[in-house]
């Protein structure tokens, strides 16, 4: 348990006994009882014992060593006779009187000078010559032969001791009482003992039994003085305390924190008491728990109690809460001397403050208001009987008082935490309104969803935020946007990612990203809970069994954001599942509290219906641009068509005529010529209105195919077959045998023929055409596509996906960036192509990605140069040839 230093209490320590008074009357006692020496011993409330406070000894007093039984020779004293004469010699009817100097002739007796009733030794009760007349509470006379076989008959008497008393005379200074009746009803109280000795009662002077009446007289002075003294004392303390609490009452009050209000109480408590340990503990009737606030001990300060939020149940401090709520009242005992109280409250002796069961004085004060005790205050000393009962009292007054305070601070700490809380629902609110109008206002659905995420990670503050929607088949949910504080980023293993993916620099990118994080759906705890909740959380367990049946990008996000818990809330509009929003527990807490749930509700379901009006809106956008693209179209199409029709029938119509008017003179071979150029112009005418046909009808081409095994070579072979080249190109052939693609046989030599036709057309004379195939990965030709072709979640998945590569290759006059995203539309034409004699539909591009699509591959323009060529490309599945298919060897053929 870590602590950390306090203030030390002042001094509680009485000021001193009048000392000068106690040796006069210790001088009068040797002159009246013929001592050489005296001691007064006092009680020591604090310690439980008797104290020397004073010694005194003749002055020039001689010295002599111990003889070997421990006695010391006797000395001789000089005296003066009681007569007009004092330089007569002794006679035996004068009567003889020691001669003592005044007080100023008596010497105090240091602890070095002797050990024996050294000054600050004590005694316990019976211990000793001076506990021994404690306890007895009589007057002895002793001489030293007896003291010594009493007191020391098993112990050697100290060494340390210059002068060995031969006889003592003990009185115990007892208590005054102030009736007569009060003396009779019990014995009185033991103030203090009071030892005279003897040195050398040679000249017939020495302590005898009709002293000890007469030395009880005389010590009723002491007893006097110190009940006097005691009864000043008290009764400056008793203002003290009065003035004490008048601070405490004046200062509680003023003060709205806890802490003040302690530090208060501590600083109170160490000026009245001593204290060695201390412990406040309250009870708070809202959550029912029990709490230690303030604990101290040996003077250190416990400072890890404020983590101890979850505090107690009266079952798991149930002698507490017998001490406090059923019976309330103080209690004070002795832990280390009363062993069968201390095994009692065990509970209360131990704890967060340490282990008091070998604590000397206990107090534990109930901290009652009105007719319930809101917590208690516990107090451990090392000293014995450290509180009286004046003491208590003013503690349990100062105690109400800080009852007072509690409860104000309580009270103010409520209202100030309803204000707080309102200014933060209506800063709640207004960050609401804000929201909520940045959703409404955005008609773009991947900017809305981004705001939606990132609004909610802040006005919730969590980690990480995440919206998934449903994919088509609602096998998946997909996620469409995420939002994370950049300290909370997840940081993805850079070897589970393939290359192009782990440092996303556009936003496309990074929505294709998120878009790779996949959830499994149908069939599994997903959608039962979707079913049956408003809202759910998913533990550790649960997200654990999703990871493992996840995809790759899935599972890596998953784990990658380390979070235990989610909460998951489903959005619906008008019924129809949209989506689900997850979101991560906010730090140090298991739950989100409810003001949170039903702001996040509410969040979503204005949330739901801008998405909802945002992909209406998207949905118009897209069927406007669509009108505008099939207008542009049509515009495009009427341009080809004229010019791509004018020019069969021109021919057709010019030839016509040429018959008609001379047909009379017309020869044979001219009518055969003729007759050729009608028809090839109307092949033409046929050639386009069958691909016109063909385009229209394409929509539904996946449904009218034959997909199997088909060899390469063999289709290259077929279309090369169909070409028209003119004779003075080159055709190169780089085709494997061995390379088989999964394909509709007639569409593939249909895509292969085209795009050779397309070589060939644009292609000028003695230029060279290349056909070429190879196999291929998935991986390895991604980053060949153009950036709308390219599929990051088709990576992931297929990455190791077997292809056939194929490419044509020419060296015509190439196609210009601006129109080489176009020409893979219906009916465009590169607009230098259409001031060329070379005729054409705009249709066969078209037509060619459509099936290569349709057969699960792609079609793009790799490469093209203006005048130097181009190289279309498009890739097939990979197959293994059937057994029958014989040796595999590469053809190559020139033209």
């Amino acid at each position: 348990m870590s602590t950390s230093a306090w203030d030390s209490p002042e001094s509680k320590v009485d000021e001193g006994y009048p000392l000068a008074l106690f040796k006069n009357l210790l001088k009068q006692m040797m002159l009246q009882f013929a001592a050489q020496g005296a001691c007064l011993a006092l009680y020591d409330e604090h310690m439980g014992q008797m104290r020397i406070q004073l010694h005194v000894r003749l002055r020039n007093t001689s010295i002599r060593n111990l003889g070997s039984d421990g006695i010391r020779p006797r000395r001789r004293l000089t005296v003066h006779l009681e007569n007009d004469n004092p330089s007569s010699p002794l006679t035996a009817n004068a009567r003889v009187r020691p001669m003592y100097p005044s007080t100023e002739d008596l010497d105090e007796v240091s602890p070095q000078q002797s050990s024996q009733f050294a000054v600050g030794s004590t005694y316990p009760i019976g211990h000793e010559l001076i506990g021994f007349i404690w306890q007895k509470n009589e007057a002895y006379v002793i001489r030293h032969e007896d003291y010594l076989s009493v007191f020391y008959k098993d112990e050697k008497f100290p060494e340390s001791v210059d002068i060995v008393p031969s006889g003592y005379l003990v009185v115990p200074i007892q208590e005054v009482e102030l009736s007569d009746e009060l003396a009779q009803q019990s014995q009185s109280n033991v103030l203090g003992v009071v030892v005279l000795y003897q040195l050398n009662p040679s000249i017939g002077i020495e302590f005898h039994s009709r002293q000890r009446t007469e030395a009880l007289f005389f010590v009723e002075r002491f007893a006097l003085y110190l009940q006097n003294y005691a009864l000043r004392r008290m009764q400056r303390r008793t203002s003290d305390y009065l003035q004490h609490l008048q601070d405490v009452s004046m200062a509680f009050p003023t003060s709205v924190k806890l802490a003040d209000l302690v530090d208060n109480m501590y600083h109170f408590i160490s000026r009245i008491v001593d204290v060695s340990a201390l412990l406040l503990t309250l009870y708070d009737r809202d959550s029912e728990r029990i709490y230690d606030v303030f604990a101290l001990s040996e003077g250190m300060r416990m400072d890890d109690l404020s983590e101890q939020t979850a505090g107690h149940l009266e079952t798991e401090r149930p002698v507490w809460w017998r001490t406090t709520q059923k019976d309330p009242q103080t209690l004070q005992f002795s832990p280390a001397q009363e062993p069968h109280k201390m095994s009692f409250y065990n509970e209360l002796l131990t704890g967060v403050w340490g282990d008091h069961r070998q604590a000397e004085s206990f107090l534990f004060l109930p901290m009652k208001m009105y007719n319930r005790v809101i917590g208690s205050l516990s107090l451990v000393s090392k000293r014995p009987n450290a509180y009286h009962p004046e003491e208590v009292q003013v503690l349990e007054t100062m105690l109400q008082i800080i009852t007072v305070g509690i409860e104000n601070v309580k009270l103010y700490e409520r209202d100030r935490a309803l204000l707080q809380e309102a200014k933060q629902r209506e800063a709640q609110l207004a960050a609401i309104n804000s929201t909520l109008q940045s959703i409404g206002s955005e008609l773009n659905v991947n900017q809305l969803l981004n705001n939606f995420v990132k609004s909610v990670t802040a006005l919730v503050r969590v980690e990480i935020s995440v919206f998934f929607q449903p994919s088509p088949n609602k096998e998946e949910l997909v996620a469409q946007a995420w939002y994370a504080p950049p300290s909370v980023s997840p940081e993805y293993d850079e070897d589970a990612l393939p290359p192009m993916l782990l440092s996303p620099t556009s936003k496309d990118t990074e929505n294709e990203l998120v878009a790779m994080i996949r959830l499994p759906f149908r069939h599994t705890i997903l959608e039962q809970l979707v079913n049956e909740n408003g809202f759910f959380y998913l533990d550790g367990a649960t997200l654990d069994e999703l990871s493992s049946k996840c995809d790759e990008g899935g599972a890596l996000f998953l784990r990658e954001i380390n979070v235990q818990q989610m909460l998951m809330i489903p959005m619906y509009y008008q019924g129809d599942f949209v989506g689900i929003l997850s979101v991560s527990m906010p730090p140090d807490s298991r739950a989100f509290r409810p003001k949170d749930i039903g702001m996040l509700l509410a969040i979503c379901a204005q949330t739901t219906s801008a998405i909802r009006n945002a992909q209406l809106f998207a949905q118009r956008e897209e069927a406007y641009a669509e009108l505008q693209r099939m207008d542009k179209l049509k515009d495009e199409f009427l341009v080809t068509a004229s010019h791509e029709l004018r020019t069969p029938l021109s021919a057709i119509t010019g030839y016509s005529t040429l018959l008609k008017r001379q047909n009379a003179r017309t020869s044979p071979q001219h009518v055969l010529r003729y007759a050729n150029k009608i028809s090839s112009a109307a092949q033409q005418l046929t050639d386009l209105v069958s691909k016109m046909t063909e385009a229209a009808k394409i929509g539904a081409i996946d449904k009218r195919l034959f997909l199997e095994a088909v060899p390469v070579f063999a289709a290259a072979e077929m279309a090369e077959n169909l070409l028209t080249f003119n004779n003075e190109q080159t055709l190169i052939r780089n085709v494997p045998t061995s390379l088989w693609v999964q394909a509709d046989a007639l569409r593939f030599r249909q895509v292969l023929t085209n795009l050779l036709e397309n070589a060939a057309k644009y292609s000028p004379a003695e230029s060279t055409i290349t056909l070429s195939a190879s196999a291929t990965t998935f991986a390895e030709i991604h980053d060949l596509l153009p950036p709308d072709q390219q599929d990051p979640v088709l990576l992931v998945e297929q990455g190791s996906l077997a292809l056939v590569l194929i490419r044509v290759q020419d060296q015509g006059e190439g196609v210009l960036p601006d129109d080489q995203e176009r020409i893979f539309e219906k009916f465009v034409r590169a607009p230098r192509s259409l001031t060329t004699p070379v005729r054409g539909s705009g249709l066969g591009l078209y037509i060619c990605r459509r099936y290569v699509e349709a057969m699960s591959g792609k079609l793009w323009l790799e490469q093209s140069l203006v005048n130097e060529g181009s190289i279309f490309a498009f890739y097939l599945p990979r197959v293994e040839p059937p057994v029958e298919a014989g040796e595999q060897v590469t053809g190559e053929h020139t033209i």
